[in-house]
């Protein structure tokens, strides 16, 4: 029975692993698209499709015109954290990976989750929440190390000069294990999180597809202001190159209508995922469905590893012991901090 229901949020978890696999394909291995123009347009056609979905389910367009009317103000902010999110993930995969982002972005975005929570909106924390941070934070710390050998970690403090002063101090080990793809993926955790908080207020007004469908829109609107901006200026203060030879390289060289299909087609990945995930939430609840949609970094991990056994391109870490025990880690944190969440909920449930 709870196979039933829940069905729906497999179908959202291996969505999110196929979009970041893709991603992975489409801006380093086959197309080149630049994840600018590949989120943007991917991300926009997705929220106009949800507002479709939406306005056809409910058959109405009232709750659409009201959300974008009466609660703009949170709807911006939630659109602008989700942009920020959304960038930095594409681009991310773009330089670490898709595996890499997802073991360092998962267990980090739900433990920013709790944390804005508990600071912003007076959540209470409690010590299975401190648990499944704990393990989830050694998760992290051990995704971002994946890219390194045992002796690289072990040599890095014997090799920089600031050990020369401190050798036990643990922040050059720390320092060197951040590169900037690390970072985005970090960022790219913090704007979903951030988003999150903003969308929770949103649905206790508003129906959840209608708030996935306009939030996504906004984000993917706000991406392709991003992208149009630098041509822009390129196009106005830059004279030493061709317009038609900078145009194209800002579209990777695509052809046109080859870029056209290609976007179409992945748009649909993000639209399927953001639908069963509002599916899912309506069926199973919240926490369930956060957990396991959670598994999607395990699903991007296995993926990956099987697509290079089978000898296609894949950007894995350097260290798969460290990566398979950070991706368990991670889980387990996250495993935690919902399971956590969903008994308390049944537990109130009960007494009330």
């Amino acid at each position: 029975m709870l196979f039933y229901k829940s069905w729906i949020v497999f179908v959202y978890a291996l969505a999110l692993s196929l979009e970041s696999v893709i991603i992975e394909y489409l801006t380093i291995y086959f197309a080149r698209i630049s994840p600018i123009v590949l989120s943007s347009t991917s991300i926009t056609l997705s929220g106009l499709m949800l507002i479709v979905v939406a306005c056809i389910v409910t058959k109405t367009y009232k709750d659409i015109v009201k959300l974008f009317t009466k609660s703009w103000k949170p709807l911006l902010m939630a659109s602008l954290s989700l942009s920020l999110g959304i960038f930095m993930w594409y681009d991310a995969i773009n330089r670490i990976g898709a595996s890499k982002e997802a073991l360092i972005a998962g267990p980090i975005e739900i433990i920013l989750i709790v944390i804005l929570a508990r600071l912003f909106l007076k959540e209470r924390l409690n010590k299975f929440h401190i648990i499944g941070i704990c393990i989830g934070s050694l998760g992290f710390f051990l995704s971002l190390a994946s890219d390194f050998s045992f002796d690289d970690i072990y040599n890095v403090n014997l090799s920089n000069p600031i050990g020369e002063v401190n050798t036990n101090s643990p922040f050059p080990l720390i320092l060197s294990l951040f590169s900037f793809g690390d970072l985005e993926a970090i960022l790219s955790a913090v704007g979903f999180a951030a988003g999150v908080l903003f969308l929770g207020k949103l649905v206790t007004k508003y129906p959840s597809i209608h708030v996935a469908g306009a939030s996504m829109f906004v984000a993917g609107l706000i991406l392709v202001l991003c992208m149009i901006f630098p041509l822009l200026y390129d196009t106005m203060f830059t004279t030493t190159m061709p317009y038609s030879e900078k145009s194209f390289s800002q579209i990777e060289l695509l052809s046109i209508h080859r870029n056209i299909i290609i976007l179409l087609l992945f748009s649909l990945i993000p639209f399927i995922g953001s639908l069963s995930y509002v599916i899912g939430l309506r069926r199973i609840g919240a926490s369930l469905t956060a957990t396991i949609g959670s598994s999607n970094f395990i699903m991007i991990f296995a993926i990956q590893i099987l697509l290079k056994g089978l000898g296609y391109p894949s950007h894995l870490p350097e260290n798969i012991f460290l990566a398979t025990f950070g991706c368990i880690m991670g889980f387990l944190g996250i495993f935690i901090i919902h399971a956590s969440d969903h008994f308390a909920s049944k537990s109130n449930r009960y007494y009330h």
